[in-house]
């Protein structure tokens, strides 16, 4: 009679299917926004557009390549993850990063020319700022055959660029619930769509390596 082998799931594989699910999970929520919100903007209906109308063009620039970002990003960091079709991996992690550097752009220009306020203003430039940061790194680092560190700044990169999804979940939750002026949602979103899940990630990246290096 032959007995069964069973094997036990290493901490390693665990996380590796739990990132495959929250990718998963990123690309969903991502397609959703994008159905909801970025494909009306290209009807060029003006009553869509509103106070962005005559800023038309930089908010496309900005939508467009983020937008090619944001459906990129999983793809990218599920190959490089797994240190899977790598050669596929290069050629969309240079479209990822050209997509933030061109959508940047149109970022600084529409953050610098805000209806809004000052500190909305000020919180969509972090965002472009973080976004550059956390990207430009990840390249640096892969350069530098620093593949543990650009691993870690992909899924940083990333997690900036699912903050205009998060920017609009913010709003719409604080609009629903009444809470604050129109202006003041938007401030506040703009800061806490980007730096709260951020800070998050950097606590659960760091975390790992500081109770890892205790089990091991």
């Amino acid at each position: 009679m032959s007995q069964a082998t069973f094997k036990v799931a290493t901490p390693a594989a665990s996380a590796s299917i739990a990132g495959k699910i929250l990718l998963a999970i990123a690309l969903l929520i991502g397609l959703g926004f994008v159905v909801g919100f970025v494909f009306p903007y290209f009807t060029l209906n003006q009553q869509r557009f509103g106070v962005y109308w005559v800023k038309r063009a930089w908010l496309l620039l900005h939508i467009v390549p983020g937008t090619f970002a944001l459906m990129l990003g999983p793809f990218v960091l599920s190959m490089g993850l797994a240190r899977k079709r790598m050669k596929l991996h290069r050629k969309l992690g240079y479209g990822y990063m050209t997509s933030i550097a061109l959508s940047s752009i149109g970022a600084f220009y529409l953050a610098f020319h805000t209806d809004v306020s000052w500190m909305f203003g000020a919180g969509l430039s972090g965002l472009a700022i973080a976004w550059l940061i956390t990207t430009s790194l990840a390249f640096a680092a892969i350069k530098r055959r620093l593949v543990a560190q650009h691993k870690e700044w992909m899924i940083r990169s990333y997690v900036v660029t699912f903050g205009f999804v998060n920017f609009r979940i913010l709003v719409g939750i604080l609009t629903a619930a009444g809470v604050g002026t129109l202006v003041e949602q938007l401030t506040v979103s703009s800061w806490f769509c980007w730096a709260f899940p951020l800070l998050i990630t950097e606590a659960i990246l760091q975390s790992r390596k500081i109770f890892g290096s205790q089990a091991a």
